[in-house]
């Protein structure tokens, strides 16, 4: 459980929600990052592996959403926007002299 919030406590408070972007979106947004850091002197075989960085990464993202729902145990088992942008993050520490070809980024 969580601590009820009373109205009155949410009176000077502002509420802003977001919808959830569809599979599609998430996938333009970040395949244009990674194509825009690709494309600083990557080799074309490291370039043209940014889609299948983003759907690979969709794929995961999604089972994580579906198979590991927060437990009382697990409460912690929240995934959402971030997680799948830190995975996307960490792609965009990659540099044109380590990363090679397409071993290197996977």
């Amino acid at each position: 459980g969580r601590n009820p919030v009373t109205p009155r406590f949410l009176r000077h408070f502002n509420t802003i929600t977001i919808n959830e972007f569809s599979d599609v979106t998430m996938t333009l947004i970040f395949s244009r990052i990674i194509d825009w850091h690709f494309a600083k002197g990557f080799n074309t075989d490291v370039r043209s592996a940014g889609t299948s960085i983003v759907a690979a990464t969709m794929d995961v993202y999604k089972s994580a959403m579906v198979n590991l729902l927060p437990t009382p145990a697990k409460s912690h088992y929240l995934f959402n926007l971030r997680d799948f942008s830190r995975v996307i993050q960490g792609v965009l520490l990659s540099t044109p002299p380590v990363t090679q070809d397409t071993n290197d980024v996977k």
